[in-house]
């Protein structure tokens, strides 16, 4: 069965691990792994709601923004992202 979502388009995998990178430790050690998906979509969709709170953040290798002019997509499309993965999830 697929699943086509359209904000999940412009996002490549690297670009979510790079995310996930991104969530602080505490979110990602939850007593279920839907708790930890469910805390890691709140903290990025939250931190991505404008370009302040995510403007320091990196790349896994610490090489480049996240969040800049350089990269290929933008922290509105990743934004959008979050809330279809959310949604696709099924979390309330």
């Amino acid at each position: 069965m697929t699943h086509n979502v359209a904000a999940a388009t412009p996002i490549p995998s690297y670009l979510i691990e790079c995310l996930i990178w991104n969530v602080p430790n505490e979110g990602l050690t939850n007593s279920t792994w839907k708790a930890d998906v469910r805390a890691a979509l709140i903290h990025l969709w939250n931190n991505t709601q404008n370009d302040e709170q995510c403007k320091d953040w990196l790349e896994i290798n610490k090489n480049k923004y996240l969040f800049r002019d350089s990269q290929p997509w933008t922290r509105q499309a990743v934004n959008e992202f979050l809330l279809a993965a959310w949604m696709y999830v099924g979390f309330e």
